[in-house]
């Protein structure tokens, strides 16, 4: 049992903590725009939180340059070593390659205009396979004339696949389109195992592909992103505590 001047102490706390719960509510609802104010701390914190959404998503921006800023010298190395490096190192290899199977890498714009990237799976002499992403290529082209191009030796950059997102378009087999580079669907559609990662060229790309790199395409601006979300989390801040004359 607790001394009785422990349990006397205890009631006050806990009373003087329900009372300034009770005051707090009372203000609340003696306030001349309460449901404002409601409704306004609603919209502030989902403000707060997409602030912070662009914010994360800017620092993993500038993580990820700077991992590519480190990895510009090229590796020699073999489809079978790719498993041993870093994502976004730059590698060469000068494997015999036999191209299997191609698609067409749906909405890709390259400079403004629309086009696809054109995706291929190679096979080397000892029976390994990469997925390369050759580049970008028009609407207009050809998938036949794509198909043939020849390729010696790639050089280009290693990235790890794209996840499949809980809601989107599935890719759909037997088809020469995709919708994002999914390991688990290339694999099942060829009956193959493809390495850790896949490459993306940057020098020799082919015949009417051009290069891309990770910098091409539409970059948010997340930390402009995080200013605009916090200037509109405080002017409501601000119309609400005016509203109800707290300022």
């Amino acid at each position: 049992m607790l001394p009785d001047f422990m349990i006397n102490y205890f009631h006050m706390v806990t009373l003087g903590g329900v009372t300034q719960v009770g005051l707090m509510i009372k203000k609340l609802n003696e306030l001349p725009n309460k449901y404002l104010f409601y409704f306004g701390i609603f919209f502030i914190i989902i403000f707060l939180l997409l602030a912070y959404w662009q914010f994360t998503s800017h620092l993993e921006r500038e993580s990820i340059n700077s991992q590519i800023d480190t990895r510009d010298t090229i590796v020699n190395t073999s489809v079978d070593d790719i498993k041993n490096l870093d994502e976004y190192t730059t590698v060469f290899i000068s494997d015999n390659l036999i191209p299997v199977r191609s698609w067409l890498l749906r909405s890709r714009v390259n400079n403004g205009s629309s086009g696809y990237h054109f995706i291929t799976v190679y096979l080397n002499q000892s029976n390994e396979y990469i997925l390369v992403n050759n580049g970008w290529v028009p609407l207009s082209i050809s998938f036949t004339e794509l198909i043939n191009i020849d390729v010696s030796s790639l050089t280009g950059r290693v990235y790890q696949y794209d996840e499949k997102p809980r809601i989107g378009q599935d890719d759909v087999p037997g088809s020469d389109f995709l919708f994002r580079i999914d390991k688990n669907f290339i694999q099942s559609e060829l009956g193959l195992n493809l390495p850790k990662y896949y490459i993306q060229l940057t020098n020799n790309c082919g015949e009417q592909i051009s290069c891309i790199s990770y910098d091409e395409g539409y970059i948010a601006p997340h930390l402009g992103y995080t200013f605009q979300w916090l200037f509109f989390a405080l002017c409501l801040g601000v119309v609400v505590l005016k509203k109800n004359k707290i300022i």
